[in-house]
């Protein structure tokens, strides 16, 4: 049942007015706009305006799986250079997931395009790496002084190399609110899961990767 809600959200977001190709868009949208609109407050008698333009960010995800949270979503930034930074925050957790413990995931996620955008229309690949916070009840940085000294991992930060694609598509002219709706897909591992692979026989390449899927909506 909770696939089937995945889903039809996914369906639901790729299916807007959109463009097949994605042209050069020029303009602001109505989000940016509204965002841009100079705001003031007050400190006793003083009036301080100020213009929140460097804040806001270029695209919002959703994504399911990929090693940060059963469900997460992410605010994101895009440069020129093809870097694009992005904060995930992921949840875990018996409604989402059915696990038994409750995880909370923060994630710093690094991607790079591997291609100029356009280079190959509307299909981009990409690759990065993440790094995860999680939040448990059972999660530690510093082994407790019972464990075996270097035998397990600490497991509240790990680092998450990934590579996948993105196919985006762009919005009509009548389309105010976002400029571009994107589907990616990637694959995902941790640090230790590699450590393990290089170091174990047990661990083989093909049992360390996890598929994550996810809809971007850009607005600038």
């Amino acid at each position: 049942m909770k696939i089937t809600y995945i889903t039809l959200l996914l369906l639901a977001l790729t299916t807007m007015p959109l463009h097949a190709e994605e042209p050069a868009v020029k303009g602001r949208t109505s989000f940016h706009k509204w965002m841009e609109t100079p705001r003031s407050f007050t400190i006793k008698e003083d009036t301080i305006t100020y213009r929140p333009k460097w804040f806001i960010p270029d695209h919002f995800s959703i994504q399911h799986a990929g090693l940060i949270g059963y469900m997460s979503i992410d605010v994101g930034y895009d440069f020129k250079s093809r870097y694009h930074p992005t904060l995930y925050y992921g949840l875990l957790s018996e409604s989402f997931g059915g696990s038994s413990v409750t995880v909370h995931t923060i994630s710093l996620k690094n991607s790079w395009d591997l291609v100029r955008r356009g280079r190959w229309g509307n299909f981009t690949p990409k690759a990065g790496i993440s790094i995860n916070f999680g939040r448990t009840n059972n999660t530690f940085q510093r082994l407790p002084p019972h464990y075996p000294n270097k035998y397990y991992f600490q497991n509240k930060i790990h680092a998450a190399p990934f590579w996948g694609a993105e196919y985006k598509i762009a919005a009509n002219n009548n389309t105010k609110f976002f400029k571009a709706v994107a589907v990616y897909g990637e694959m995902s591992t941790l640090n230790a899961y590699l450590l393990e692979c290089i170091r174990t026989k047990y661990v083989t390449i093909d049992k360390i990767w996890n598929f994550a899927l996810g809809v971007t909506v850009y607005i600038h």
